[in-house]
């Protein structure tokens, strides 16, 4: 394209517009100024607006060559401008690229030496790691001084005793009653079905262990899985409350306080945790009050105490110990048992405890002297759950072998067996002692009328699994079941 020329400053224009009333090509920034100054035309002083200006396409990316271009001088010079402009660009790159690679040569070096610091606490970590595993292997494999070693705890004394013996009392002038108006009849028992379903546990742990139903309010239902979380749950509403969140490996067992708003749990990490709750109502959020770490080996089972200031934890490593409950301190514990305990729960008085052993027999523990005072033969295999009637006289027990036992503590005497074709994983008594659930395949709960009548009331079939534990509201009005297969199911009339 050849140079367009500006009629009023004679040079290329940069923005060329053109005028069909003068005829003329003006750049488009002088006319304007002309225009808006004195509204003619400077070469042929005719009147002239923008709207006379016409623009004149071009390439925009080839800037117009100037007049000094039209000679070699000017051409030399102009290329001596750009090589000029050139060179010091050149020189802007270089000193940059020096910059970058000075930059990433830090950042390497940086990240190797981080590189070797984390490689080295790795090794420091396993270290301890490995020194740390072996000096619990040399502690639990220390030889422990008698068949029965007491570690140095503040012991169960007399002013324990004497509230336990006075509380005891009390409670014996009221469990001996035998009439119960506000029971739920049998007649509505056997019409139990499930009225919810609720997988409240995670997926990728599957199994939820056991269970327990508040004594008043039946609707506070918490539960413990293998995926070691202990579950606060409203079956009334049918919504979570709360997970409480602490152990490190799955929760055997779990209480509900039967007046405070407290949960005490039971781990295979060995430990027991009290979790109180932080605000008025019982939904409100739970924190962790006190670990107990007094076991090496899986916690089995937990207990409250009628009291509700004193708690039981017993383990597989042969031993179980009582712990005040408000500043989690241990009172007793025994170690070096002939045996290991799955399960061990107080009386309904307080003044005993029943042991199920891993081998065959249950132990029946006197408080006050700390002595086994009886032991029940007659089951096949490792005993793994039991539960006292209401009124104290008699104790249920279920076994590995199948077999569900009641004794009557009274002589003691085995009065009844029933033969179930699978492992028994949990027994439990209303608190009447006129009901009996056993879970173990499926959900099968017995009328208790007398000492010559155990009979079937109802068997629940919901489950998909194993069932670990059950456990009767208040009057058995409703029953909560939790099983292998993840869920929680609630059963009432």
């Amino acid at each position: 394209m050849s140079t367009i020329v500006c009629a009023i400053s004679g040079q290329a224009a940069q923005e060329p517009v053109f005028s069909p009333k003068t005829k003329h090509v003006y750049e488009k920034g002088l006319i304007e100024k002309q225009i808006e100054t004195t509204g003619k035309c400077p070469v042929t002083k005719e009147e002239l607006t923008k709207d006379d200006l016409v623009s004149i396409k071009g390439n925009t990316a080839i800037r117009p060559r100037p007049a000094t271009a039209a000679s070699i001088p000017g051409m030399l010079t102009l290329l001596q401008s750009e090589w000029d402009a050139l060179m010091s660009e050149t020189f802007e790159l270089k000193s940059q690229l020096d910059t970058g690679r000075k930059q990433l040569s830090h950042a390497l070096y940086q990240h190797d030496a981080a590189c070797r610091v984390i490689a080295r606490l790795i090794r420091e970590r396993d270290m301890v790691k490995a020194q740390n595993q072996k000096l619990q292997e040399e502690l639990s494999s220390a030889p422990l001084s008698g068949a029965i070693r007491e570690d140095a705890d503040t012991g169960i004394t007399p002013e324990i005793l004497q509230k336990m013996k006075e509380l005891a009392d009390s409670l014996s002038k009221t469990r001996k009653q035998k009439h119960f108006p506000d029971l739920n009849p049998l007649t509505e028992l056997k019409k139990f079905k499930c009225v919810g379903t609720h997988p409240i546990h995670k997926s990728t742990e599957p199994g939820i262990l056991c269970v327990d139903v508040h004594k008043t309010e039946q609707h506070r239902v918490v539960t413990g899985g293998v995926d070691t979380q202990v579950v606060l749950f409203d079956s009334e509403k049918g919504g979570l409350v709360q997970k409480l969140t602490g152990h490190a490996k799955k929760v055997t067992s779990v209480c509900l306080h039967p007046t405070k708003d407290v949960v005490v749990s039971g781990s295979s990490d060995a430990s027991a945790k009290v979790w109180t709750c932080t605000g008025p109502e019982w939904t409100a959020a739970y924190t962790c009050a006190h670990t107990v770490r007094k076991h090496q080996a899986e916690v089995t089972e937990i207990s409250i105490h009628p009291l509700g200031d004193y708690f039981l934890t017993t383990a597989l490593d042969k031993s179980w110990a009582m712990h005040d409950l408000h500043v989690g301190r241990c009172v007793k514990h025994l170690r070096g048992l002939e045996t290991s305990y799955p399960c061990m729960k107080w009386h309904p008085d307080g003044m005993i405890l029943a042991a199920g052993t891993q081998g065959h027999a249950v132990d029946v523990w006197d408080i006050k002297e700390q002595k086994v005072v009886a032991t029940l033969t007659g089951h096949q295999g490792s005993v793994e759950a039991l539960s006292f009637s209401g009124n104290g006289y008699y104790l249920a027990t279920g076994s590995k072998d199948g077999t569900v036992k009641l004794w009557d503590l009274r002589k003691p005497l085995n009065i009844q067996t029933l033969q179930l074709e699978s492992p028994v994983n949990t027994v439990a008594f209303d608190t009447t002692g006129q009901y009996l659930s056993v879970g173990a395949e499926v959900v099968q709960i017995y009328n208790f009328a007398s000492k010559s009548s155990l009979t079937e009331a109802v068997t629940l079939k919901d489950h998909g699994d194993a069932v670990m534990g059950v456990c009767f509201s208040q009057h058995a009005r409703s029953l909560a079941t939790v099983s292998m297969d993840r869920t929680l199911k609630i059963f009432r009339a």
